[in-house]
């Protein structure tokens, strides 16, 4: 089982020059390629009479870029003319490629000097018989788990018969010539001044090893140059360098601490440790929940999922398995049964039609398989959590890729039913269609801005659920799957899993409390709550009133279906508009706020949905954060944006907008219209780049370095984003969504600003400077 190989023929006339970044384009197709025609290149190694410039650097070019070279036996080319000698110039370069080629074969039929070549490989039949075993017709539970065992070995057996041993990569460069000679020269003065420590030897090996150094130096910044130059954004090294130099390296996991204070320290100790965390960080408390209220439902449930299905669903196609299977992502990790994705797409018409047949008796069966519920589990470190904890690791599941493919369709079925009907409330933003984060941001934030008009402060309350996906109690998500109408067949058949965790917390949470009768307004994204409010009295007091009733009603449905609240994480905000900064979280004799008598703390700030809310909205924090972070990245890739680098002016921008000018305006309709002196230290950021990326003098106008890099503003950058950001939403199928823009801004003069003004804002200088090339007078870039 090989996949899928791209072939291209090729020809390189004579007096070009082989480029590397030529083949890396080419071999940049596919993942197996294989190139096949007349390169040009002579070399003694492949059956040439004398070695040109093209054949010595296509043999330095093979460990390099990671390929093979397969030659004919017997020379291709005949020339004519009886003074030129036969040569090789037709070969075949391979790379990711599996097969194995017998012989590439010349053939002597036809009278041109280049003779035609034939190619073939040798395809072996693999008898698989457990596969034969399998009944057209699968009927029963154990037909089921037979099938999928069967096809799980036959599947193996074709992946472990087509793989072919190739030779571990190395990350260690080959030196030239003329550094290995150094390097030799170096290890012998080393030895005499050893043998014989006079100063004149010692002083000779010294100054060898300072010359072996510098031109190490030298050879590493030359390869990185002539790296910068042949890159391009087509080129999978390119973005492979880009994320080596933005993330750290791999880090091994050290010892870790045990509950009892001992130590892990050997892998089976660790993995046992790691273990342990998972299983408590998925176990519930023992908070007092409802005992009457969780007997009640599980009772329930046990007597509805004891009868036999009634409601009937549409059977899997062929073709539906068809689009997902070329959906599937290559570069995905397999499972415990060893599948990839990339051995699922191989699948022939026979082997996906059993897969369709094992589907369709899992749903009319209600089963699911218990080898797909096996998965192996990793930990990956928490950025800024200490590494010596167990807790402080991620545990990410290889799941099987055919559970994950039999997953995908339950997926679209129950979203079909919940989406489609339109069941899921307005209040939830979470992994739906035409939702997201920013969204949800927005109508909290237009919220409270409306109410800096009106309303002397406005106070929220943000939830923080802890383990919400892992501790989904299973009797309540049924109960109310049943609730929601959800069809009895397809409710027995869902695993809880990684794909529908987050549609299936979704549904868990639909019921949640609207206090809407009271004022306060609810915001939801999957298990991100928040509760918002807006009072005329300028009492915290009376602003506080509907407050203390909401979070009770709230906190008894968390406590009667389970689910945990870390009241420590949580936060709360009073929102208050005012020209004079107060130093002040919240006013004087402003009462506290529980959740399950525990207190929820007040805060200046709170980070919601991946946007720092600051108690004024002047979102100075959040700019200040992204910032930060941005001048990370920058410094992080200042080997390939700096300016001695030889990357292109445009590479470079490319660079930039994918890695930096993202991680800056994520979200940036919500704070565009914050202060323009706040949105400057953005547009820093962005002048710095366009300086170094032009390796211009200090006295070159910005406004000239945008032209040149055909580079928008960040204030221009951030209003047409606006601007496409409104009119979506203008016309969002979420009735809260829409209410919550449809508004007239503020007057240009006004003091408070809303997120629609960004709209009508004249531009800023540098903007204006960067539109009007004629404009030789701006002075504020």
């Amino acid at each position: 089982m090989t996949g899928h190989s791209t072939l291209v023929i090729v020809y390189l006339p004579s007096p070009k020059r082989l480029l590397r970044r030529d083949l890396r384009a080419l071999f940049a197709f596919g993942d197996a390629v294989i190139l096949f025609g007349n390169f040009n290149c002579k070399n003694i190694r492949w059956g040439c009479p004398s070695n040109n410039y093209n054949g010595i650097k296509l043999d330095e070019l093979e460990d390099r870029l990671d390929f093979g070279i397969i030659a004919p036996s017997t020379s291709t080319c005949f020339p004519h003319a009886v003074t030129h000698r036969t040569s090789t110039m037709d070969i075949a370069l391979t790379k990711g490629v599996a097969l194995n080629f017998n012989n590439i074969e010349t053939i002597h039929g036809l009278t041109s000097d280049h003779r035609p070549k034939r190619e073939s490989t040798a395809l072996e039949e693999i008898d698989t018989p457990n596969l034969n075993s399998i009944s057209n017709d699968i009927a029963s539970t154990d037909e089921i788990d037979s099938a999928i065992g069967a096809l799980t070995n036959h599947v193996r057996t074709v992946v472990e018969e087509s793989e072919r041993e190739v030779p571990a990569s190395s990350d260690r460069r080959k030196f030239p010539p003329d550094i290995l000679e150094l390097i030799r020269a170096k290890n012998a003065a080393l030895g005499r001044a050893r043998a014989y420590p006079t100063p004149e030897y010692r002083s000779r090996a010294r100054a060898l090893q300072r010359e072996v150094k510098a031109r190490v130096r030298e050879y590493r910044y030359e390869s990185w140059s002539d790296l910068m130059e042949e890159i391009k954004p087509s080129h999978k090294a390119f973005w492979a360098v880009t994320k080596a130099l933005k993330t750290e390296g791999y880090t091994p996991i050290p010892p870790l601490k045990k509950p009892d204070n001992s130590v892990a320290i050997d892998d089976a100790e660790i993995a046992e440790c790691v273990a342990d965390s998972i299983e408590t960080q998925c176990s519930h408390a023992s908070p007092p929940y409802d005992i009457a209220h969780i007997s009640r439902i599980e009772e329930e449930v046990l007597q509805k999922t004891s009868l036999e299905p009634k409601d009937d669903l549409a059977p899997i196609s062929l073709s539906e398995v068809q689009t997902l299977v070329k959906l599937l992502n290559t570069r995905k990790a397999p499972g415990l049964d060893g599948i990839s994705n990339k051995a699922i797409k191989c699948f022939s018409i026979t082997l996906l039609s059993l897969l369709v047949a094992i589907f369709n008796a899992c749903l009319k069966n209600c089963y699911f398989p218990p080898a797909w519920k096996e998965a192996e589990v990793i930990g990956i470190h928490k950025p800024g959590k200490p590494r010596d904890l167990p807790a402080s690791y991620r545990p990410i599941s290889f799941l099987s890729g055919l559970f994950k493919l039999f997953e995908k369709i339950l997926k679209t079925r129950l979203s079909d039913h919940l989406l489609g009907k339109g069941l899921i409330m307005d209040e939830q933003f979470g992994f739906r269609p035409a939702h997201s984060c920013p969204q949800q941001v927005l109508r909290l934030v237009e919220y409270v801005s409306e109410g800096f008009e009106t309303e002397p402060s406005t106070v929220a309350v943000f939830f923080d659920v802890a383990k919400a996906f892992d501790r989904v109690w299973h009797a309540g998500l049924i109960y109310k799957l049943y609730s929601l109408q959800v069809p009895d067949r397809l409710i027995i058949t869902i695993p809880q899993s990684s794909t529908l965790s987050p549609l299936l917390y979704t549904a868990y949470t639909n019921d949640i409390p609207r206090p809407s009768s009271s004022g306060v307004q609810l915001a939801l994204f999957a298990d991100d709550t928040a509760l918002f409010y807006g009072s005329r009295n300028r009492s915290s007091r009376f602003t506080l009133l509907p407050f203390p009733r909401a979070i009770d009603e709230l906190g008894q449905w968390f406590r009667k279906w389970k689910i945990e609240v870390n009241s420590d994480k949580s936060a709360a905000i009073q929102f208050k508009y005012g020209k004079i900064r107060s130093r002040l979280i919240v006013d004087k004799n402003t009462p506290n706020l529980k959740m399950l008598d525990a207190n929820i703390p007040w805060q200046r700030n709170y980070k919601y949905l991946g946007v720092t809310l600051d108690k004024n909205l002047h979102f100075r924090e959040h700019i200040e954060r992204v910032r930060n972070t941005a001048l990370f990245y920058k410094a992080r890739l200042g080997a390939m944006l700096g300016r001695k680098s030889k990357l292109s002016r445009r590479n470079k921008r490319t660079i930039y907008k994918m890695c930096i000018r993202t991680v800056m305006t994520y979200a940036s309709p919500v704070f565009a219209h914050a202060a323009p002196k706040a949105l400057h230290r953005l547009q820093e950021i962005q002048n710095k780049f366009c300086r170094a990326a032009t390796d211009a003098h200090w006295c070159v106008r910005n406004s000239i370095l945008h032209r040149d890099l055909e580079l928008p503003t960040i204030s221009k950058y951030t209003k047409d984003a606006s601007k496409r950001f409104f009119d979506i939403v203008g016309s969002h199928p979420n009735a809260l969504l829409c209410a919550a823009v449809d508004y007239q801004p503020p007057h240009p003069t006004h003091l408070i600003r809303r997120p629609r003004n960004v709209l009508t804002d004249p531009p800023d200088a540098l903007t204006a400077a960067v539109e009007s090339p004629n404009d030789v007078n701006d002075t504020h870039d």
